[in-house]
């Protein structure tokens, strides 16, 4: 039974799946993996839900925390990370320009420019951008999960956004 103060489950469902799904997938950038460690975290965060506090920590938070983890998990269970860059993307064969399988699963033109950027970067920038955008952090939640200043969080995140619209310009990709 839920406690005074919470929403039923379905309600929380309903409004952090499509959060919760960018933040991994950014992380990630392989669709039926995304899919399942989402779908994972939704179980999990079910099973559990009778024992969330809302005092405690925000449900958002809480849903993070657990797709986070179960993230983790599944990079145990297969033996590494699957968190892709560029390089591996080329070491693996792949030429700049070439078919990517995950490329041609999205339709959205704003979906493909993103990837065509996301799968430039490397495991901590995309990190840094999960946060922003898919966990929608501010800059001082963000400092404060990586144990750094809301300042050096600005200039990395600075950094980052020249580097990914020169990215973007060398890719030829237009917002």
């Amino acid at each position: 039974m839920d406690k005074p103060g919470k929403r039923p489950f379905e309600e929380v469902y309903d409004e952090y799946y499509e959060k919760v799904f960018k933040s991994i997938y950014m992380r990630l950038l392989h669709m039926e993996d995304t899919e399942d460690i989402v779908q994972d975290t939704f179980v999990k965060a079910m099973k559990a839900y009778d024992r969330f506090d809302p005092k405690i920590s925000s449900v958002y938070t809480w849903l993070c925390t657990i797709a986070t983890n179960t993230l983790y998990d599944h990079f145990r269970k297969n033996g590494s990370d699957k968190i892709v860059s560029l390089e591996d993307y080329m070491d693996a064969g792949f030429e700049p320009g070439s078919a990517d399988p995950e490329l041609e699963k999205l339709t959205d033109g704003y979906a493909k420019g993103a990837y065509l950027i996301l799968r430039h970067l490397n495991a901590k920038e995309r990190e840094l951008l999960s946060m922003r955008f898919g966990r929608e952090m501010s800059y001082k939640e963000m400092a404060d999960c990586l144990s750094s200043n809301e300042k050096a969080v600005g200039m990395k995140m600075t950094r980052l956004f020249e580097k990914c619209r020169r990215i973007a310009k060398e890719e030829k990709i237009q917002f």
